[in-house]
């Protein structure tokens, strides 16, 4: 295994969504084409908003995905715990050791202060900067503020300025003067984002940072606090944020279809992950379909572009019905088994004799999925005992002068064929048509909607055959019934 270790650290304040995803499987891909590994840290220290079902629904969702990591929760690893909640004990020693070094100091200003300054500021609010006011106290005067208010800690920005190279964007340059002296520990002793990612990922012993542009700011900020601790930063890429197609940022507080979502509606994760590694990635600008392993192999973070990528809702479902067809019938049926046991179409998984009937019903089906739920369009009058009448194709069809007398011929010609075969089915029906003097189509779209109840049906044929000479016989006098 090469020395590349990479980390995902949702917070567990919402669901998965896409712009997410894709940050986990870019981490997860350059971990795995470079041989290295991929940690799984958990930053719940939002205690108001973070949730267990949220938490356990990301988890669910990136195992769907097929992101496994190396180290985290589930798995455990040696440089835990992989809650930041949990990792409290890891923080006082390093910022102890930047107050005990003059790199940090004690802060008294109340939240209500710092905003009065703020709004006084002569270049407005935006333009302010923290003016140190406390860097400068007297001893005597801090010593009576500190009996008084407990004090936050802040980190002081040295002169000079900060440059990068980010495996994404290239050369990244900030003077130091547009940075404040930021707040590293609150009042309570517990530590700002800024500085807790820091320590996390010093002690992780992570060497590549590769996270979305919305963070960019925080990346100057964080390379002093890595050098003010004695090492140096990870490589940092700054992926293009996701956009929606009318241009705002998708997040899971702005509309984002959460993954769980996804896959409820039917699509397959090969389908997901295909479509998220093009969010902003590119092998050769002409290969659109990738399976995991081949993503592995050709990623690279120099790929990756510089511009926000647009997420394509009707895209997904155009690429997720490719990758349907691309199951062979076997594996078709894998995946669509849950979806009719859950809706009572199926009694648990089907074996022997009902498990190649429904391979049969899967292979009629053929190319006609966009979602695996769309199952539910046709496996409805497979497995349905009843059927379910469209009233339009009811009035369009069976409701015409003579359809009953058409019906009451078929089902004469049907219950005496010799075999339920389609091609016998199909010998026999357009026999029958030929010799009432119709032509073929009008005697089959009044059995289409008599066994299906739609005008629109995989082959009638094939249909009819997987339905059984019963269940068609039935259907058919049920048809007659409905319009006599």
């Amino acid at each position: 295994m090469s020395g590349v270790r990479v980390r995902f650290a949702p917070s567990p304040t919402g669901y998965l969504h896409i712009g997410g995803a894709r940050t986990a499987l870019y981490n997860w891909l350059l971990a795995r084409h470079e041989g290295g590994a991929l940690v799984l840290r958990i930053e719940d220290t939002d205690r108001a908003r973070s949730t267990k079902e949220y938490l356990d629904a990301i988890i669910e969702d990136l195992r769907w995905l097929g992101l496994d990591w190396d180290e985290g929760p589930e798995v455990g690893g040696p440089r835990g715990p992989y809650f930041q909640s949990e990792r409290a004990g890891s923080y006082a020693p390093h910022l102890e050791r930047l107050l005990a070094e003059g790199l940090a100091y004690r802060c008294y200003c109340s939240q209500e202060e710092l905003d009065e300054r703020r709004r006084a500021h002569p270049a407005g609010p935006e333009a302010w900067r923290y003016d140190r006011r406390c860097l400068l106290l007297s001893d005597e005067k801090a010593a009576r503020l500190s009996a008084e208010r407990p004090a936050a800690l802040r980190f002081r920005v040295p002169e000079g300025s900060v440059s990068f190279d980010d495996a994404v964007l290239g050369r990244v340059e900030v003077d130091n003067s547009e940075l404040d002296d930021l707040v590293i520990a609150r009042p309570d002793g517990t530590p700002t984002y800024n500085f807790a990612v820091v320590v996390d990922d010093l002690e992780m012993q992570i060497t590549h940072v590769v996270r979305g542009s919305d963070h960019l700011s925080n990346t100057p900020r964080q390379i002093l606090l890595w050098r003010a601790l004695g090492h140096e930063p990870p490589t940092f890429g700054h992926l293009p944020l996701v956009l929606s197609q009318d241009g705002q940022v998708l997040s899971k507080r702005r509309g984002a279809v959460a993954i769980g979502e996804y896959r409820r509606q039917g699509y397959l994760p090969e389908a997901l992950v295909n479509s998220m590694a093009l969010l902003g990635w590119a092998y050769d600008g002409e290969q659109e379909f990738f399976t995991a392993e081949e993503l592995v192999e050709k990623f690279e973070t120099g790929r990756v572009s510089r511009k926000a990528a647009s997420f394509d809702p009707d895209k997904l479902a155009w690429m997720n019905a490719q990758w349907i067809k691309r199951l062979d019938v076997a594996e078709r049926t894998d995946r669509l088994v849950p979806i009719l046991t859950a809706e009572g179409l199926l009694d648990g998984e089907p074996a022997g004799d009902e498990r190649r009937w429904l391979e049969g019903v899967v292979a009629a089906i053929d190319d006609r999925l966009k979602t695996l739920r769309d199952v539910l369009q046709f496996d409805w009058f497979f497995l349905a005992s009843d059927v379910d009448y469209d009233s339009m194709a009811v009035s369009k069809v069976l409701s015409k002068p003579g359809a009953g007398d058409i019906l009451a011929g078929l089902r004469r010609t049907l219950s005496g064929a010799p075999d339920f075969e389609p091609e016998t089915l199909e010998r026999s029906i357009r026999a029958y048509a030929e010799e009432v003097g119709l032509k073929a189509g009008k005697v089959i779209q009044p059995v289409r909607v008599a066994v299906t109840g739609s005008t629109a049906s995989p082959g009638i044929f094939e249909t009819l055959s997987l339905l059984g000479r019963d269940r068609v016989l039935a259907r058919i006098e049920s048809a007659r019934r409905l319009i006599s």
